[in-house]
């Protein structure tokens, strides 16, 4: 796995949702799923986005229904 200080921040904020998914936080993991939201928005222009694949970030949202559904 990636050392956390060499991941973009769209990653970071998808480690740190599912933390505050795992301690049971859903009004943080709300937060940090708007920032993630924000952060996606961002991407873009004249630099292509060289991610390979979304999944960790739809899972970030699937945990999250998850969590607020219970």
């Amino acid at each position: 796995m990636t050392d956390v200080q060499t991941r973009r921040l769209s990653d970071k904020i998808v480690a740190a949702h599912k933390q505050a998914c795992v301690e049971h936080k859903p009004v943080v993991a709300e937060h940090l799923l708007r920032a993630l939201e924000a952060e996606l928005s961002a991407i873009g222009g004249a630099v292509s986005e060289r991610r390979g694949s979304a999944d960790a970030v739809g899972e970030a949202f699937e945990e999250h229904d998850r969590l607020t559904s219970s």
